[in-house]
Parts: C-alpha cells; sequence; structure tokens
C-alpha cells in the first residue's frame, strides 16, 4: 500500500519501508 509517498511491502515476515515518493 502508498501512504505519503511511503509503500510498505510485506515479505517474509518482514517490514519494509520504501520510499517511493518520486517512483
Amino acid at each position: 500500500t502508498d501512504a505519503g509517498g511511503w509503500k510498505v511491502i510485506f515479505g517474509k515476515g518482514t517490514k519494509l519501508t520504501i520510499n517511493s515518493g518520486s517512483a
């Protein structure tokens, strides 16, 4: 899901936050 330009990805029980503001 995208929140404020931040994309939260759940994979293998790990929470990764990627700054996708320019993407």
